[in-house]
């Protein structure tokens, strides 16, 4: 019997966009706060489809090894968002 492997493409990018949250020093609530959470689920899916995956996961591996406040990277089809939510507006 031929065993599946499980599909965790959506689990590694929900991943990297928490693991992009924190390593660029943007808060969830700050991100939630923009719009009522709006924008929130748009970044979700925005990362879902992002076809940079792999760009991504580089910069976050070397990204981590330095201290939190990065900024986004153009790669990141949430970086204007990030911006927005790090300088607080609403």
């Amino acid at each position: 019997m031929k065993r599946l492997k499980p599909d965790f493409t959506d689990f590694h990018r929900k991943v990297l966009m928490d693991d992009m949250m924190q390593v660029v020093g943007v808060d969830l609530l700050d991100v939630v706060d923009v719009d009522g959470g709006q924008s929130y689920l748009r970044a979700r899916s925005n990362c879902h489809a992002c076809t940079s995956k792999d760009g991504c996961r580089d910069w976050l591996a070397a990204a981590k090894t330095e201290p939190e406040g990065q900024q986004p990277q153009p790669f990141c089809p949430n970086a204007g968002l990030f911006r927005t939510a790090k300088r607080g507006d609403r």
